[in-house]
């Protein structure tokens, strides 16, 4: 699959790309994540030299507990990063829910949309169909801050996830826009959903849309390691690569996390495997 994102474009045939997680925000919980505005890019270039195809600059944590920001204080700190890095000749994504901040990056040179809440605000789906970016649309229950206070009983979590996401992407292509489909991992959903909804990503991936996950270092892979929900859990590391190789094995065309150096690594394996898989079924 090619990705085609405004000017640029990324070819996913057969292998996994990655997509960098650059926080430029004070409380992201991954505190290694972290930097400031002045040191961004020479973080982001870093991130690209390891193997990063896409660089994802957001400010506005959606951790359980974490601080409010402003629109401006947001547009204030993504807004310059997204104008250093495409300068340099970088992919950016912005990640944000707020239809403002999404306006500034598009004019700041942004590549894609990324957006948590699944593009359900009218004025975030004007903008990306205005600038012509891709957005990538996420399923969650309940509001960023706040999903883990929801329900997590679904009748069929792979059911109702593919569903949503199929049915955004439809509506997006409506106006133009083209989406990239999130199962939304740990957003309003127990271990055992998200492990469902890993061993749902053929399905998702059959859709015909590109489709990103999100796992990483997220407290739910405690849990299925045997320990209390935790972003701070001994072997978060480990665990993200296992559950982005089954993902890339999977088929997905993009993998957003911090650890972009080991993840590369183990999926230069998985994307060898996949051809070696391919010519033999040819």
């Amino acid at each position: 699959m090619l990705l085609r994102l405004r000017d640029r474009e990324i070819d996913c045939t057969l292998s996994t790309r990655i997509m960098a997680i650059l926080n430029v925000s004070d409380d992201s919980p991954i505190t290694f994540s972290r930097v400031g505005v002045g040191q961004a890019l020479d973080r982001a270039a870093d991130l690209a030299r390891r193997g990063a195809a896409i660089i994802d600059i957001g400010a506005h944590s959606t951790a359980t507990g974490a601080r409010e920001l402003t629109a401006q204080e947001e547009i204030e700190r993504v807004c310059p990063v997204i104008e250093a890095v495409t300068r340099e000749g970088l992919v950016a994504s912005v990640d944000t829910w707020t239809p403002s901040v999404a306006r500034a990056a598009a004019e700041a040179g942004v590549h894609l949309l990324n957006d948590v809440t699944g593009f359900t605000a009218p004025e975030m789906v004007d903008v990306a169909a205005e600038f012509g970016l891709p957005g990538c649309v996420m399923h969650m229950r309940g509001a960023p801050k706040h999903h883990r206070e929801v329900s997590q009983e679904y009748d069929d979590v792979e059911v109702e996830v593919r569903g949503y996401l199929v049915a955004r992407a439809a509506e997006l292509a409506a106006r133009g826009v083209t989406a990239w489909l999130d199962p939304g991992y740990a957003f309003g959903k127990s271990a055992e959903d998200n492990l469902r909804l890993l061993n749902g990503l053929p399905a998702l991936v059959a859709s015909g849309y590109p489709v990103l996950i999100s796992a990483s270092r997220k407290g739910f892979l405690a849990e299925v390691m045997g320990n209390a929900y935790s972003q701070r859990s001994e072997g978060l590391l480990e665990a993200t690569v296992a559950f982005n190789v089954l993902a890339a094995w999977h088929g997905v065309h993009v993998v957003r996390v911090h650890d972009v150096h080991e993840v590369a690594h183990a999926l230069a394996v998985v994307d060898a495997a996949r051809r070696v898989a391919a010519e033999r079924d040819a």
